[in-house]
């Protein structure tokens, strides 16, 4: 019984271990237990088997459930800043042209308006001109608006997922954005290049003033 107690709580220790034997015995010490002892020990794993597999049912509902309050907190974050565009809370991103590179393809990207509220990151789909085959695709894109307000991101992969968050092209708050501001840069990956990529940023409930007179938006080239 004592070599029985003794297995029993080698047991998680021994089951990560890949064997043909229960709880991760090897042959050696299985064929040292006897039937009875065998038998209490199949009983063994099975009943911890099963507890781990309804511990993890409850885990994965209990991760369910927080992700859908945050999903819920979230959504009715972004609601309210889009019913009071004001301060910053709104801003229009406009893609006006661009290339996108994959190998030695080029294609050319449509015009597209997006809004976007602070600290959201948006999916969108880029939309491709292969003027040489006369044919559209789109790229998967991301973008996404800083929390504090200061910034505008592209990324070609989903921010909050990928480690490397220096590949992405920036749009610096630069004072204008209430007046629109005019930006074209580009970006380099390992295996993609946005090239010539020009924007128009603007936030969706900003006045125009500057000493009695309209102001033009800014081009920045960068």
């Amino acid at each position: 019984m004592k070599k029985l107690i003794f297995l029993a709580f080698l047991f998680s220790l021994l089951s990560a271990c890949a064997s043909p034997y229960p709880l991760g015995m090897n042959e050696e010490q299985w064929n040292k237990l006897s039937p009875q002892e065998r038998q209490q020990l199949l009983l063994e794993q099975q009943k911890y088997r099963e507890e781990q597999r309804l511990a993890q049912i409850q885990a994965d509902a209990r991760a369910r459930e927080l992700r859908h309050k945050e999903e819920m907190a979230e959504k009715k974050r972004l609601e309210a800043l889009y019913n009071n565009p004001a301060n910053g809370n709104i801003v229009m991103v406009n893609i006006l042209g661009g290339e996108y590179l994959h190998g030695k393809q080029v294609e050319y990207i449509r015009e597209e308006s997006y809004q976007l509220a602070r600290g959201e990151i948006k999916k969108i789909d880029l939309i491709l001109e292969n003027k040489k085959k006369h044919y559209y695709s789109t790229e998967t894109a991301y973008l996404k608006y800083a929390m504090n307000g200061n910034a505008v991101y592209l990324y070609l992969e989903d921010p909050k997922y990928r480690h490397n968050l220096s590949q992405r092209i920036a749009l610096l708050r630069d004072g204008h954005w209430n007046c629109g501001s005019h930006y074209q840069k580009g970006l380099n990956t390992s295996y993609e290049k946005l090239k010539r990529m020009k924007f128009f940023v603007k936030e969706s409930a900003g006045h125009c003033r500057h000493s009695g007179h309209p102001e033009v938006p800014r081009k920045i080239y960068r």
